[in-house]
């Protein structure tokens, strides 16, 4: 039985020394720690992994660390306290339960395990003395064969020596197996960090929404199979992932993710009321706005219900478009006035429309709203902010399809026809002003395209693979303030370019995509030649 964490185990039944590197226990417990947390608490499931040398049948769950006798929790808050102690002895039965912290040995491969609980003490000592046997604590009398002297024996090792005539004595197998019993599986847990994880992304299979930060940190929230495993995470401008959050119950299709004003993150899901505050540094929730329907008495609540886009002003105001309808809150969640100074028929407070159930009413497309809008089609329109303060908005659709500049007081400052016929992304904008789009020219035609609202003029940047060019399916798009340009899809599509427009980076998924990409142009050639 495996019940500890630890590189040797001594055969109960002949006494061998079995080596279990932590390169193998990596092995054993790398789909354990992805797929536990998905779990709820006390559900569990069995596994067996088949080797070369070993086949091993492991049972692993969810569950706080408690005693193995009566189940009485552990403090967790105590694990520190209890590490360096060793032990901790349980508040309801006095059991002692063995905590420690992970050696460097074990960190360096297993780095997200952060405390180990209620393991089997003895076979940790074994690890820490080399060739030494575990301490039974049970101590008892035995006969030296040599001069018949009565000698204490408390199990710590097997080779003795006599101390009436400094004989040395090798216990027999039926003393020794007496004193170290054959254990039975026991529960043990491994408390482990889900921020700490390795340096390659994670998994995704759904791309629900991303986002950049001043300083060119990268987040994303996206799901691998379903929602059951929805995360928001970080990657760093090294292209290392700096987080993970898991257990937020959102759905891959409707959810949205920004960066706040004061450089933390907004989480959002068109199908909730409420609105998530999430740390930038580590993806712990800060705050969460709770968001009801409204009313007749109060016809002007926080409600995201039906949100498709939402920004973070200079000015720390959240604005949303629900239901194609622009709504403006305070960072509290109180509905406040939507264009600065702006008055709205008989509405005194110039909130701007009531935010209605559904988006069925009709709404304009951008190309027909000018300064201080109220309402525009949000199946189409998607808001980012630029560094510069201002508001972006990009019209998705193919008919006439624009990108706009207005200020946070409503102004529009200008408008610009997009020269791509679909495009999906959100306009991104670098730390001069320029504008960013990717979306295809044609028939599977993938452009990124720059526009300088100094002049008016667009520029192409990077064209389709069979173009020439590196780009094939991608539709996202994200700009770094010094002009680093991320380019995604969902099933771990992803390439980054320099600002000089040098690929960096670009994922195996990406790599065997544009191959085959590649190779059904050359097959079509290769027909079309034929013919």
């Amino acid at each position: 039985m495996l019940n500890a964490l630890t590189e040797k185990f001594i055969c109960p039944t002949c006494n061998n020394t079995n080596v279990f590197s932590f390169e193998r226990w990596q092995g054993l417990l790398e789909d354990p720690l992805n797929d536990v947390h998905e779990f709820k608490l006390g559900e569990g499931q069995p596994s067996t992994i088949m080797s070369g040398d070993y086949n091993f049948n492991l049972m692993f769950g969810r569950q706080d660390p408690r005693c193995s006798k009566c189940k009485q929790n552990i403090d967790l808050n105590k694990l520190e306290e209890y590490s360096v102690q060793g032990h901790v002895k349980c508040l309801k039965c006095s059991n002692k339960i063995f905590i420690r912290k992970p050696d460097e040995a074990l960190k360096a491969v297993l780095p997200r395990i952060t405390y180990l609980a209620g393991e089997d003490e003895d076979l940790i000592s074994l690890k820490k003395t080399g060739d030494n046997l575990p301490n039974s604590g049970k101590p008892i009398m035995f006969t030296c064969p040599s001069c018949a002297g009565n000698l204490e024996i408390d199990g710590s090792d097997r080779m003795l020596t006599c101390k009436y005539c400094n004989s040395q004595i090798y216990l027999p197998d039926d003393l020794w197996f007496r004193l170290h019993p054959s254990d039975t599986v026991q529960r043990w847990y491994i408390l482990y960090d889900t921020q700490s994880i390795e340096d390659k992304l994670p998994n995704w299979y759904y791309l629900s929404d991303i986002t950049i930060d001043k300083e060119g940190n990268l987040y994303a929230a996206s799901a691998n199979d379903s929602d059951r495993d929805f995360i928001v995470w970080s990657m760093g401008p090294d292209l290392k992932t700096r987080w993970i959050k898991y257990d937020l119950k959102f759905n891959h299709e409707s959810a949205g993710i920004t960066v706040t004003n004061d450089g933390n993150l907004y989480l959002w899901d068109s199908r909730k009321h409420s609105l998530l505050k999430l740390s930038s540094s580590n993806g712990d929730v800060l705050q969460k706005i709770e968001g009801k329907p409204a009313t007749s008495n109060e016809p002007y609540t926080f409600n995201l219900k039906g949100c498709d886009s939402l920004v973070s002003c200079p000015d720390g105001s959240i604005l949303a478009l629900i239901n194609n309808t622009f709504a403006r809150f305070s960072p509290e969640g109180k509905r406040i006035e939507l264009w600065q100074g702006k008055k709205f028929g008989f509405i005194p407070s110039g909130f701007g429309k009531k935010v209605p159930q559904d988006d069925d009413e009709y709404a304009p497309n951008l190309k027909d709203i000018h300064s201080y809008p109220k309402r525009v089609d949000s199946d189409y329109t998607r808001m980012n902010i630029g560094w510069d303060g201002n508001i972006y908005m990009i019209d998705r659709s193919s008919d006439g399809g624009k990108v706009a500049i207005y200020n946070n007081e409503g102004a529009r400052i200008c408008a610009y026809e997009i020269p791509l016929d679909d495009k999906d992304c959100k306009a991104c904008i670098d730390n001069h002003g320029l504008i960013y789009i990717v979306g295809k020219i044609k028939e599977s035609n993938t452009h990124l395209v720059r526009l300088d609202p100094g002049t008016g003029k667009w520029e192409t940047l990077l064209t389709g693979i069979i173009e020439g060019g590196v780009l094939n399916d991608e539709d996202q798009l994200l700009v770094s303030p010094a002009g680093t340009i991320y380019i995604m899809k969902f099933y771990n599509k992803i390439k980054v370019f320099t600002p000089e427009l040098k690929m960096i980076h670009i994922s195996d998924q990406c790599k065997e995509d544009d191959e085959e990409r590649l190779n059904e142009k050359k097959e079509k050639l290769e027909n079309d030649e034929d013919f």
